[in-house]
Parts: structure tokens; sequence; C-alpha cells
């Protein structure tokens, strides 16, 4: 069963909007229109994840899961140097979303937007992640 926009509006009735009460019913209504289909596992495992903020404590992007990550490294915490990002990075500050298709020992991909226009790409197949391509930018006139 589809979720419509009559059940997301039920989310906020009866003008409670706390924040438990929000909670309680998003809950109840992904359990009348996911659950009883049997949907969720669908929804899990075929939908893009969020994952885990990626920064100065855990910069290592060869064991990422599949989904959109966000990171972000500041003066206290820059991109570390001689690591798995793409070295125009390293030794910077830098900010934006790494999304990664794929898990496990197959095939992935990892792509980098960062903030500034930057995009990078590599690929990881066999055994082994390939170098880090630069995505070719250009901005509207």
């Amino acid at each position: 069963m589809a979720i419509t926009a009559k059940d997301i509006a039920s989310i906020f009735t009866g003008m409670d909007l706390g924040a438990e009460k929000i909670a309680g019913n998003f809950n109840k209504l992904l359990e009348e229109n996911i659950g009883q289909d049997d949907q969720l596992d669908t929804l899990n495992n075929k939908t893009l994840q969020v994952g885990n903020f990626i920064g100065k404590d855990n910069p290592d992007l060869n064991n990422i899961t599949m989904g959109a990550h966000n990171f972000g490294f500041w003066e206290d915490g820059k991109v570390p140097a001689n690591s798995n990002w793409p070295k125009t990075m390293q030794g910077n500050v830098g900010w934006g979303l790494i999304l990664q298709l794929g898990n496990g020992t197959g095939s992935k991909v990892q792509l980098i937007c960062a903030a500034g226009g930057w995009m990078f790409m590599r690929i990881y197949a066999g055994s082994v992640w390939d170098k880090w391509t630069i995505v070719q930018t250009k901005y509207e006139q």
C-alpha cells in the first residue's frame, strides 16, 4: 500500500505537535502502511540509506556502507594526508556528500560532491579501489 499525502498529514493531527506525538504518529503510519505489506525489508534494502557522518574521527573511505554520507573536515581536523581521500583534498578543509553504490566485496562506486564545485569518483573492482578521478564540472554562465 502506498503512503499518500493524507497519510503524511495524519502525522500532525490533533495539533499536539510535540516530538513524541509526531514520532508516535509516524511509527503508526509506517506500521500500518509498510509493515502490513511486508515492505519494510524492501524499503531497507532497495532505497538509498543515509549513513554516518564522516570526519576527523572516522575518515576511512574504504569501509563505508552503501548510501549517502555527509562529511566535513575543518581547521582542527583537515582531510588526512596520505589517506584514501583524493589527493586534491588531502591536507585541506572540505565538506559535502559521499555517495556509495554497492557493498561488500563486489563492485562499488564512490562519488564525492564537495564544496567549491569539486566532484571525484572511484571504482572498486576485483579486490582494489581504483585511483580517484576528477569529474569535470562546468558552471553556468
